[in-house]
């Protein structure tokens, strides 16, 4: 079985990122990621985290 981890990271409007949310699950982590954009978050980002630990852009959600 292979098992994945998604992270959800916001990004302020002074630029200031911050880990939110840590998941297994796609799905959840794109709501969470929608639901900070609505908020005072200018932008969420979508990570999977690889086999060294790496993180990879999944999906980038904007407030625009």
């Amino acid at each position: 079985m292979i098992w994945e981890q998604y992270e959800v990271w916001a990004v302020s409007d002074d630029g200031f990122e911050e880990l939110i949310e840590s998941t297994k699950s796609l799905g959840e982590a794109k709501k969470i990621a929608k639901a900070l954009i609505e908020q005072d978050y200018v932008a969420a980002d979508v990570y999977r985290e690889d086999e060294e630990g790496e993180l990879e852009l999944i999906e980038s959600f904007d407030k625009d």
